[in-house]
């Protein structure tokens, strides 16, 4: 499962990402909010040429925060 919004070259990563400790609901929840993410951070930017750039570090920085804080806990 990945979100429906994300750039073809975050696939591996996000895969992995999504399937250190996350469980099957948390990864469909995990998927809405950074395709959310991805898509307003997308719409927001003006300049055409930077709309990926800043839609994929908005959103990876948000899963990679997200994975970080997780982890603490388990551990």
């Amino acid at each position: 499962m990945l979100p429906q919004y994300h750039h073809d070259h975050d696939k591996k990563w996000l895969t992995e990402k999504l399937s250190m400790c996350l469980s099957h609901l948390e990864r469909e929840k995990v998927c809405e909010a950074y395709s959310k993410v991805y898509r307003e951070a997308f719409d927001a930017e003006p300049v055409e040429y930077r709309k990926e750039g800043k839609a994929r570090f908005a959103a990876n920085t948000r899963l990679r925060v997200y994975c970080s804080k997780k982890s603490r806990v388990f551990n």
